[in-house]
């Protein structure tokens, strides 16, 4: 009875770290890797991020002064569209 029990043990522990094995081996590197290349990526947009300014056509010479003063600040250059 006790042989058996061992037995039955030591299989299951086995197989418990064959399955640890194969998914370390299917999911280990490339998960931190694809985790560490989002992580970058997201720190480069938070870096890059700049605010959209868009005036409105119907904004007055007030409201055009006011968004160039930021635009300069900003250091935006104007694009304009034909």
């Amino acid at each position: 009875m006790t042989s058996l029990n061992v037995f039955i043990t030591l299989g299951i522990l086995g197989v418990d770290f064959l399955i640890f094995v194969l998914f370390q081996w299917t999911f280990g590197d490339k998960r931190r890797a694809m985790q560490k290349r989002l992580e970058q990526y997201r720190q480069a947009e938070e870096q890059h991020a700049r605010p959209f300014l868009v005036s409105s056509p119907k904004g007055g010479a007030a409201t055009q002064e006011r968004l160039q003063k930021v635009r300069e600040r900003m250091g935006i250059r104007e694009k304009r569209l034909a």
